[in-house]
């Protein structure tokens, strides 16, 4: 194997990890999306935006160096380090593939603060997530209606709206910065309200 097959297969299992890692804890995954939708940013900065406590905040985000998910920067603003993360994409594949990008793991991230997130990720387990961001995607691109990612899901009309309705929050706050949505042109239009209502802070609003 010659050493940039090697350094390939090195990067894409230290993927693999992060993403596993970040996909078993919300907050982890809640404070990488928000180093991600606003690097170069301080951890300071990203506390306030994420309402973490500053220790807890320094811990995430020197974790999300170890799992190579984010880096601190020799450029200071107000003599804090800038941290910049990098987006994370992959494709596993097992008995179907599934895609996991930015956006998914920010759904994840969010299921902490979101109630309607919570709910579902609760009543059909944290893999059921990966659907419902796909269908979601979906309705967004004009391929189907809200009550059709309900029928996707196999869920109530009630919860299959309520759960699109904060992925679509989400993804409207990360399509900026997830390559997999790089120039994607939506069908339907995100109004501003409904990302203001986003756990994550939409980049400008600091």
């Amino acid at each position: 194997m010659s050493e940039a097959q090697t350094g390939s297969a090195d990067t894409a299992a230290q993927d693999f990890f992060a993403v596993q890692t970040l996909l078993s804890r919300p907050s982890l995954a809640f404070l990488y999306t928000d180093l991600l939708a606003h690097s170069p940013t301080t951890v300071g900065a990203a506390r306030e935006r994420t309402g973490m406590k500053r220790s807890t905040a320094y811990k995430y985000a020197n974790e999300l160096a170890e799992l190579g998910a984010a880096r601190e920067t020799d450029e200071r603003v107000d003599g804090a380090a800038l941290w910049q993360a990098s987006p994370l994409v992959g494709t596993w594949n097992g008995a179907g593939d599934v895609e996991v990008s930015p956006a998914m793991i920010a759904v994840y991230g969010a299921s902490d603060r979101d109630d309607d997130l919570a709910l579902f990720r609760d009543r059909h387990g944290t893999h059921a997530l990966v659907p419902a961001v796909e269908a979601t995607l979906s309705y967004l691109r004009g391929e189907r209606t809200r009550r059709g990612v309900a029928d996707a899901l196999g869920v109530p009309a009630t919860e299959g709206i309520a759960v699109s309705q904060s992925i679509e929050r989400v993804v409207a706050a990360v399509a900026g910065v997830d390559p997999t949505l790089d120039g994607e042109a939506f069908a339907v239009e995100t109004h501003e309200r409904t990302v203001a209502d986003c756990p994550y802070v939409p980049v400008g609003n600091e």
